[in-house]
């Protein structure tokens, strides 16, 4: 499977890396908070069949760096506008897993008329969209990862992105009523986000319909390829 590696430099100097495979409409994939686009290894032999398929780091995870001191969902939504305009896309496919999935929400907020379709696996707009126990345990690594990065430079460069955790991704129901693309919220019945919360963002975003897939988690596009990947082929090429 032939891959092009890219980076993009962004105005502040940070640069993006990302990568293409295949041929066809833009997909872009979106990982989740301290993840990689590795996280989708899985997908890419799938997906490249049917579309060009672009794997983003987000900045400051993976290959890609981060100039600032803090990180946004709308920094990274811009950083993904600008590697749209530099690859000359109009407008594409978003497939966003965790915090991936997240930003694609604001993306599309900020940027409605280039997204085509939306999946959103495992996303979230309020901290309290989170089961009890894996947001505590978000606390106790944020705590690990503070008090190591007193001596550790990757740990204190980690610490912005950790932090994006425990906030609001700046999304009111009122802004998801604005989504207009056709959208697919897919869940593990079993992921660490309350299912009434992604029942909730499937009724608040008006084109939008709802997956829960039972015996699956927070990790179902990589424990499950083969169903997570049927899944969204049949939303994107019915939807065309």
């Amino acid at each position: 499977m032939k891959n092009e590696k890219k980076i993009a430099q962004m105005s502040d100097g940070s640069e993006i890396y990302y990568e293409k495979y295949g041929q066809g409409p833009a997909l872009f994939l979106l990982h989740g908070n301290g993840g990689s686009g590795r996280y989708f290894s899985k997908q890419l032999n799938s997906f490249s069949k049917h579309f060009s398929v672009y794997v983003v780091d987000s900045r400051g995870h993976g290959r890609s760096t981060n100039t600032q001191k803090e990180t946004s969902f709308q920094l990274m939504a811009n950083d993904l506008a600008a590697i749209m305009m530099l690859e000359n896309i109009d407008h594409a496919d978003l497939l966003g897993f965790s915090d991936g999935a997240n930003l694609a929400m604001v993306f599309a907020r900020l940027y409605p008329e280039k997204v085509v379709h939306l999946i959103l696996n495992a996303g979230n707009t309020v901290p309290s969209g989170v089961r009890t126990i894996p947001h505590l345990l978000s606390y106790v690594q944020y705590a690990i990862v503070w008090i190591g990065a007193f001596v550790d430079t990757g740990m204190r460069n980690f610490l912005p992105i950790l932090r994006l955790l425990f906030r609001d991704i700046g999304l009111s129901t009122e802004d998801l009523n604005q989504i207009q693309a056709p959208t697919l919220v897919i869940v593990g019945k079993h992921d660490s986000i309350k299912t009434q919360h992604s029942m909730y963002l499937a009724r608040s975003i008006p084109n939008a319909s709802f997956a829960i897939v039972s015996g699956q988690g927070h990790m179902f596009a990589r424990r499950n390829p083969k169903r997570f990947n049927q899944e969204v082929l049949q939303f994107l090429i019915n939807e065309e």
